[in-house]
């Protein structure tokens, strides 16, 4: 009994300790008061007109259910009902310009310091948020139109209006004026034509939440009342004048809805037309974002270029929307393409380029293509931009029967035909130039006559016919009587043909000849001292059109640069050849006009310095020169028997005059003979190029006689030299820097091509051929090699070399000799004749129609013992050539199809 009573006095104590350590926790518990009431979220700052604006808050904090209320609220913003006071968030909801009063434009605006206020009772919190209202803009998508054609409506992710059906045909009748041949408007006539219909997007912004209906119209600048100069309404000149070229006719090139296109194109709920069928009503149902304005282009038969017409958003008629982002208009352009045939000028052998003798006569080709129905025409005429006149300078014809030819410039094509001849004949008689260029044709379709004619093709720029009319009928011919001896040649200023050379009979000086196009000598200059005896310098010579600083304004200044070597003892003399350079200006104040001289410089080594190029910077006016040395050039090292050196040479002003400085010279070479074979001052630093049967700067040796390049741009620069070519020899005579791209050519005896390597770069491949044969190398300045080919006879027979290169409408020339047949059906002769290619840059797939350029040819002079030394091109539309045969020399002129236009004395 003791235990029991023991027990339970512990249970007791147990009962009680657990009581009072509760009522010790209730006793030091504290109340956390409630958090501040917090609106969470930022409302938009930015709300349409028509348009929901809605935002759903969310708050936390107070002590009780949250009651929400706007203060500074614009009348269209409330707070949706809050009845329900179970929730902790509250919707803010309103229509600008609908809600709270209808006040339409009223609400646009920016309201500030509007206030969201909750509180519990007790406690408040309070969100500040501004609102600006805009209008709800509409805007307008269009794509480029083409008559005959219905382009597709692209997908859209907008809420949108149903698409129409642009299958069916519309139809529209409208009257044109009739011309006579002079234009004159001889009457009317009405015209049916069948329309396609195009549409045009129109956006709304935003959903709105009532109907938009705006109007819209179709305009235009055209204006029949516009006339040339000298023509008086109404007049073919005044219906298409010069003022309305690229304007459409509304009404007769575009219209909303044809005359007779509502049975055939059916309606649409939210399209409307005015009666004019120029105009009418687009209506947006509520939710709608995208709609299409329906519109007709008028597939006439009259040839036009491009047209524009305008659609405009005049008027919202109804609902809430903007005509534009504030409301200040929309409007859009429409273009319209032609769809008439297209004629297309060529030579026969479908080139874009001629030239022709002025006293010649050549066919050429009318090409049509495109869809038509019936016979189409085509009127021709030099375009405004041609420098020979049709009726003055030539005259086109074409064939009435065999071998009988008529004056008519107009081809008709009947509806199976697509290729017409004609002929183009230079008027002998009545032709005349007295500027120093040869005139050119630029011959196109007659638009002033064909405008407003129906079943005439239409013309575009790419399908100009180009014929220079050559006025050098005959070779410049310098015999071995005459004493002198070309060397080099240049064309620039105006068509001036500089040619350098030496006199024989006059102790070799050194001359440069200047000639206009039609081969009369303008000046003559004497480079060299009169008294100076050489032996065969060989000049060299550069042009090139500078901008210089004349007072305040830039002016144009030709130059031309000469260099030789000379081993004549003066007090400037360095021993053995050394390198003289005379750069001369064209002074329009000396006699009418002259080159008159800048400067005369001489440098050079101890041993032989040999100039094989020169040239002028067109931008900095630097003259670089490029040769080759057996001495050593100051502050240079010699690396073998013959280096190459490269040089620069600047102009300073010296009060009136100018001074030359030699700004550096670089030697670069091998253990070995090293050959320059030119060189190019076109980039800011000048470069070299040659051929080395030895490693270049320590470059690697790839073959027997490698290419080689290099450029520098200054005394201490670092020097990359570029070392090319293949396991065998590539011997380098001749190259170019132009589009940034350094062609080499030369002579080898293998096949040529560019292989991409398994690490993606490209490297020069060879295969071998039976016969010595061309190879041209494009390289970019880095040495990347970018094209690789050969020239060679078809039946790789013949020895050809090649000597001089250029670059001629965007391809290769090549030019040197062959002991065979290099041009099919040539006899090849008992010594060398001279040789002319052309080799087309445009590879397989690049062109417009998939196949190759097809003007590639190869020419080949009947004479033995000819060679071409120099090329140059005149325009892009003649090559000329300076050739030799025997001890003469030649300048002949070729076409760009490789006719021999200059004949031979």
């Amino acid at each position: 009994m003791r235990a029991d009573f023991t027990s339970r006095i512990v249970s007791a104590n147990r009962l009680s300790l657990v009581m009072l350590i509760a009522l010790g926790l209730v006793a030091c518990k504290t109340e956390k008061p409630a958090d501040q009431p917090t609106i969470l979220g930022i409302p938009p700052s930015t709300a349409y007109l028509g348009v929901e604006y809605y935002y759903n808050f969310g708050a936390y904090g107070g002590e009780t259910i949250l009651d929400y209320s706007l203060t500074n609220a614009p009348s269209w913003l409330a707070l949706e009902d809050t009845s329900n006071k179970a929730r902790q968030g509250i919707i803010m909801r309103g229509v600008p310009g609908l809600t709270g009063g209808n006040r339409g434009d009223l609400d646009l605006g920016k309201e500030q310091d509007i206030n969201l206020v909750t509180t519990d009772g007790r406690m408040s919190g309070v969100q500040p948020f501004d609102i600006e209202v805009k209008y709800n803009p509409l805007s307008l998508e269009v794509e480029t139109f083409t008559e005959g054609e219905s382009p597709e409506i692209a997908e859209t992710a907008r809420e949108s209006c149903v698409q129409p059906d642009l299958e069916p045909s519309g139809e529209h009748s409208y009257t044109i004026n009739q011309y006579d041949e002079d234009g004159n408007v001889t009457g009317t006539t009405e015209v049916t034509s069948p329309t396609r219909p195009v549409v045009a997007k129109v956006i709304l912004d935003r959903p709105s939440v009532t109907r938009v209906s705006v109007a819209f119209e179709l305009s235009s600048e055209y204006d029949p009342t516009k006339c040339d100069s000298g023509f008086d309404d109404p007049h073919q000149r005044c219906d298409y004048s010069e003022a309305n070229v690229g304007d459409a006719n509304v009404g007769q090139d575009i219209v909303a809805l044809g005359s007779n296109s509502s049975s055939r194109l059916g309606g649409l709920e939210y399209l409307t037309f005015r009666e004019d069928g120029l105009g009418g009503l687009l209506t947006f149902d509520p939710g709608v974002t995208e709609c299409y304005i329906r519109l007709e282009v008028i597939d006439d038969t009259f040839p036009e270029p491009s047209e524009v017409a305008r659609l405009t958003l005049t008027e919202v008629r109804s609902g809430l929307a903007g005509l534009g982002e504030n409301n200040e208009g929309t409007e859009i352009n429409l273009v319209i393409d032609d769809d008439e045939p297209v004629l297309t000028l060529e030579t026969v052998a479908g080139g874009a380029r001629d030239a022709l003798n002025i006293n010649g006569e050549r066919e050429y080709v009318g090409v049509l293509s495109g869809d038509r129905e019936g016979t189409f025409n085509a009127r021709l005429k030099h375009t405004k931009d041609s420098t020979a006149r049709l009726g003055s300078e030539f005259v086109i014809e074409q064939e009435q029967s065999e071998g009988v030819w008529v004056e008519n410039d107009e081809l008709v094509f009947p509806e199976a035909v697509n290729e017409l001849r004609f002929r183009i004949r230079v008027l002998t008689d009545t032709y005349s130039n007295t500027g120093l260029n040869d005139r050119f044709i630029l011959l196109g379709v007659d638009e002033k006559y064909q405008a407003g004619r129906e079943n005439y093709a239409r013309a575009v720029d790419e399908g100009l016919l180009r014929v220079s009319l050559n006025e050098l009928t005959s070779a410049l011919v310098w015999n071995d009587s005459d004493g002198f001896v070309a060397t080099d040649f240049a064309i620039a200023h105006s068509g001036r043909i500089f040619v350098t050379g030496f006199d024989r009979l006059n102790n070799d000086r050194v001359l440069v000849k200047i000639y206009d196009q039609k081969g009369n000598l303008l000046q003559d200059i004497g480079i060299s001292d009169a008294g100076d005896v050489l032996d065969s310098p060989q000049p060299v010579i550069g042009t090139a059109l500078r901008k210089v600083s004349e007072g305040a304004s830039k002016v144009d200044r030709f130059e031309f640069v000469v260099a030789y070597s000379t081993d004549v003892a003066n007090t400037d003399a360095k021993g053995g050849d050394d390198v003289v350079v005379s750069r001369y200006w064209f002074d329009a104040a000396t006699d009418g006009g002259a080159y008159v001289n800048s400067w005369t410089i001489r440098t050079g080594t101890s041993g032989d310095d040999i100039v094989r190029a020169v040239g002028i910077n067109a931008e900095g006016g630097y003259v670089s020169v490029a040769g080759e040395t057996d001495g050593t050039w100051p502050d240079q090292n010699r690396a073998g028997a013959v280096d190459s050196f490269l040089q620069r040479i600047d102009t300073q002003p010296d009060g009136a005059d100018e001074i030359p400085v030699l700004a550096w010279t670089r030697q670069i070479g091998s253990s070995a003979n090293d050959s320059v074979a030119g060189g190019s001052s076109v980039s800011i630093a000048p470069l070299l190029f040659g051929s080395a049967a030895g490693a270049v700067n320590g470059e690697a040796v790839i073959g027997g006689v490698d290419a080689f390049f290099f450029s520098a741009s200054g005394a201490e620069s670092a020097v990359s030299v570029k070392q090319v070519g293949t396991e065998a020899n590539e011997p380098v005579s001749d190259g170019l820097f132009e589009n940034n791209l350094l062609w080499l050519v030369g002579t080898g005896s293998g096949a040529y091509s560019v292989t991409e390597g398994d690490d993606g770069d490209s490297f020069l491949a060879r295969n071998p051929l039976n016969s010595r044969a061309g190879f041209v190398f494009a390289y970019s300045s880095g040495g990347v090699l970018n094209r690789a080919f050969t020239v060679n006879d078809s039946d790789d027979l013949s020895g050809d070399r090649f000597e001089a290169v250029f670059i001629f409408d965007g391809d290769i020339v090549v030019g040197g000799a062959t002991d065979g047949e290099f041009s099919a059906g040539n006899t090849p002769g008992t010594g060398e004749q001279a040789i002319l290619a052309r080799v087309s840059l445009t590879e397989e797939g690049e062109s417009a129609e998939e196949t190759p350029f097809r003007n590639e040819w190869h020419y080949q002079l009947p004479e033995d013992d000819t060679e071409v030394l120099v090329l140059a091109n005149y325009r892009d539309d003649e090559i000329v050539a300076l050739a030799r045969r025997g001890a003469a020399r030649l300048l002949l002129v070729f076409s760009p199809e490789g006719v021999l236009l200059s004949a031979l004395n």
